[in-house]
């Protein structure tokens, strides 16, 4: 089958090589802050030139780290490609339908946004789809694991800090050792960000060496805002984000070589509008920030990462929207880069079941688009068209029978009926029927049963006893 053959770039090697060269400039000569006193001395062991809590990266010690994390990425390149997927948002607002009220989420939210991933095929890993308000936000994160140790049929994670981290370290080993799979394979890690510009924080940093040291996943990125914490042109903001990038490749570098297994690094740029400076997700120049950053990743040899792409600021599921999500995932496809968490409406300011079942959908059409066009002696159809011959139809024919089931992409969100066929059936707009769909999966699956036995069930609530005990 002939794959989709396109490739978008902004850049030339000659402006990588001096987006490469600038991002170097940035870490010999301003540095970044590592206030971490270990990290601190396994970075003046390994050649950089440490200031107080003040970091010069060399070149060579940068090289050094790519190099290792090239050879890490080959060697996983080698597994079969699968189709999209993406991981579902996780905001501290959710939407109501039809009302469109925005309010704080709830542990109710948390396990009904479980069903529906475990429902949802092209959703291959899952958060809490909000932060629970109705416990202590210092147990939120808690509280919220547990029910995705219970529930969730797919990798799950959740974002936690330093307090959390043992709790949370408990229960993904209860879980790993029940579901007998690998800690990598559990989804449990901890992803942190550089904050821009240019600085870790401490929590973060020890937060990492801690997950590191029990033997989970960490991984880190890089999230500037230009116009705030990077500089208004792209170029200046491209070579800052890849900077940091970098500055995080350095550090899981130095975990991969005491034995950590390190994640992703990624750079995830919004830039502020500037008559309000409100945070914009869905501004082309995003998309064009991911397509560069996917080509320096590219050439670093460290995969095709990007940025998250395919969302929006529109507050409603509208032409925009719609307008932007596609064009981030159109080129997101072309580009080979990722694409933004699942169910987000604006900025990160609300989450929606609507449209978490929608992105859903538009990742099967991307997936679908991305297959191809089978050649072969049977699809060619020769034999159809000549007994069909001139002038007649195939509407008959076992051919036609055979391949429109197999060729026509469908999806009940998207309404291919005739205009009358539209009224008869009540005139319902992509929202509402996403609506009917969550409706439909929460009506088969909700109240959830526990994945788990009742023995694990009953560790893992006492961890989280053990968490309000000293934390509540």
């Amino acid at each position: 089958m002939g794959r989709l053959r396109a490739q978008v770039s902004v850049l030339s090697e000659r402006e990588i090589k001096r987006v490469h060269r600038a991002s170097l400039s940035i870490l010999g000569e301003i540095g970044v802050q590592v206030p971490n006193e270990h990290l601190l001395s396994r970075l003046r062991a390994a050649g950089a030139v440490v200031d107080g809590e003040r970091v010069y990266l060399p070149e060579a010690l940068v090289v050094r780290a790519l190099e290792s994390s090239s050879r890490r990425h080959r060697g996983r390149s080698k597994r079969r490609k699968s189709p999209l997927q993406v991981t579902n948002g996780c905001e501290t607002t959710i939407i109501d339908y039809p009302e469109h009220r925005r309010r704080p989420g709830t542990l109710e939210d948390v396990l009904k946004g479980i069903v529906l991933t475990n429902a949802l095929p092209n959703v291959g890993s899952a958060l809490p789809v909000v932060v629970p308000s109705d416990v202590p936000s210092r147990l939120a994160p808690v509280e919220a694991y547990r029910l995705g140790c219970l529930y969730s049929a797919k990798p799950f994670n959740v974002y936690f800090g330093l307090e959390q981290a043992a709790y949370l370290m408990d229960m993904a080993a209860i879980a790993a050792d029940a579901k007998a799979i690998s800690r990598r394979d559990l989804g449990f890690s901890f992803g942190f960000g550089i904050i821009s510009p240019l600085r870790f924080a401490p929590n973060d940093l020890e937060c990492a060496l801690r997950v590191a040291a029990d033997g989970w996943p960490v991984g880190c990125y890089s999230f500037v805002t230009l116009g705030a914490t990077a500089p208004a042109s792209m170029a200046g903001a491209l070579a800052l984000s890849n900077a940091e990038r970098l500055a995080c490749l350095v550090l899981m570098w130095l975990l991969e070589s005491a034995g950590a297994d390190t994640g992703r690094f990624s750079g995830d740029p919004c830039i502020v509008e500037p008559r309000s400076l409100s945070v914009s997700f869905g501004h082309p120049n995003l998309t064009i920030l991911a397509v560069a950053m996917t080509q320096l990743s590219r050439f670093y040899g460290i995969g095709s990462e990007g940025g998250g792409l395919a969302l929006t600021d529109a507050k409603l599921m509208d032409y925009q929207n719609g307008f932007e999500r596609g064009l981030g995932a159109v080129v997101c496809v072309l580009a080979g880069s990722s694409i933004g968490n699942a169910g987000i409406l604006g900025a990160d300011e609300a989450f929606s079941f609507e449209q978490l079942v929608l992105d859903d959908a538009s990742i099967s059409a991307i997936n679908w688009l991305c297959r191809g066009i089978e050649v072969t002696e049977e699809s060619l159809g020769l034999e159809a068209i000549r007994e069909v011959g001139v002038g007649g139809t195939y509407l008959v024919h076992p051919h036609t029978a055979k391949y429109l089931r197999r060729e026509f992409w469908d999806s009940p969100l998207f309404t291919r009926s005739s205009w009358l066929d539209w009224e008869r059936q009540g005139q319902a707009a992509a929202a509402e029927r996403a609506h009917q769909e969550v409706e439909r999966i929460l009506a088969q699956g909700y109240p959830p049963r526990p994945l788990v036995s009742a023995a694990v069930s009953a560790r893992l609530e006492q961890v989280l006893q053990r968490a309000y005990e000293d934390l509540g």
